[in-house]
């Protein structure tokens, strides 16, 4: 679950990061980097979109700056994947629902901007 969001910081399970993440399962892949800081590619977040994957999560950044690739959305509806790209805090939320909910969720979080 995550504790908290805020800018340039997310706690997940009472563990505080700083630099953007991806979940899988439960388990944060720290130090989560794109070639273009501001714009994520389906290849970079390829790792996290499992078979048992049904959410996918992505926080934009507190004012929702970072960009989604156009073959993201397309893709993840073609595998019957929901998709919810919003400001981070609002991302937050949203995992945790769905989380609570017991769906497969996977997420990527941008943490500042």
């Amino acid at each position: 679950m995550i504790d908290n969001y805020r800018f340039g910081a997310i706690t997940v399970n009472g563990v505080t990061y700083r630099s953007d993440i991806k979940i899988l399962n439960d388990v944060v892949i720290p130090n989560w980097w794109r070639a273009t800081g501001h714009r994520v590619t389906l290849a970079e977040i390829s790792d996290i979109l499992t078979d048992d994957v049904e959410v996918c999560v992505i926080g934009q950044g507190a004012s929702g700056l970072m960009q989604l690739a156009a073959d993201i959305a397309p893709t993840l509806n073609e595998r019957n994947i929901l998709l919810i790209a919003q400001k981070s805090d609002l991302a937050a939320k949203a995992y945790n629902e769905h989380i609570r909910a017991g769906r497969g969720v996977a997420a990527a979080f941008h943490l500042t901007c």
